[in-house]
């Protein structure tokens, strides 16, 4: 009996050695299936592991996709906030310079009144007699000119002494003058500061002057300014 049990155990360990390098080494039924199932855990195991892998790049993807979203509805609504300013601005900008304007045009007729006014009392004391001189014009034309300013809107020429292709006003008769100068211009960096003078015969006499704070970071930036002079001018 102890001699048959020795010849078993030589001719399995004969059998082992005789397998090749690298294959699972089985010594009984139950022992293949066992390493089988060993086999089979650790390839699941590995399929988990890679599947817990992915799944990871896919939360990962998800919080930065939404970290992105929020980011960009951030920025979506900040240029929404922007674009919201600007066109209040601008509605702003256009209430004021309408209402400029309109004030403008009112005194502009309002002294159309008077010149009709004066005109009418004029003709009536003194029918056939005194010479009537008046002028209001508006729009000059753009660019800077060390000349006279020419003007493209002429509202009152009374007496024709307004002359519109040079801009010079000839005193055709002896009296006392009166000139009034008004200037509104918008703060801008593109142009520094706006000037005109009131000159006779070629000699200074009064000027309107505006030089806001102009910059991108200026105080008036964007905003409207007027500025104003006249003066009494007597022919002999």
């Amino acid at each position: 009996m102890l001699l048959k049990y020795y010849s078993v155990v030589i001719l399995c360990f004969s059998f082992v050695n005789g397998e090749e390098p690298g294959e699972p080494k089985c010594f009984s039924r139950f022992d293949y299936d066992e390493k089988m199932l060993m086999k089979q855990l650790r390839f699941e195991d590995k399929v988990q592991k890679f599947e817990d892998f992915i799944n990871g790049i896919k939360a990962r993807e998800a919080k930065e996709k939404e970290k992105r979203d929020k980011l960009f509805a951030l920025e979506l609504e900040k240029v929404k906030k922007f674009n919201n300013g600007a066109k209040a601005r601008e509605a702003r900008e256009k209430e004021e310079r309408d209402k400029l304007f309109a004030a403008e045009l009112e005194k502009a007729k309002n002294f159309q009144r008077l010149i009709n006014e004066v005109k009418t009392r004029e003709e009536k004391e003194f029918r056939g007699g005194r010479k009537v001189v008046a002028f209001t014009v508006t729009q000059p034309k753009k660019g800077a000119t060390s000349t006279s300013m020419s003007f493209t809107k002429v509202i009152t020429n009374e007496g024709n002494a307004f002359d519109t292709s040079t801009g010079k006003f000839t005193c055709p008769v002896s009296g006392l003058y009166y000139f009034s100068l008004h200037i509104i211009k918008r703060r801008s960096p593109s142009i520094g500061y706006a000037g005109c003078y009131i000159k006779l015969n070629g000699t200074d006499k009064v000027i309107a002057f505006n030089n806001p704070q102009d910059g991108s970071n200026g105080a008036d930036y964007g905003n409207l300014r007027k500025s104003s002079t006249s003066v009494y001018l007597i022919k002999e």
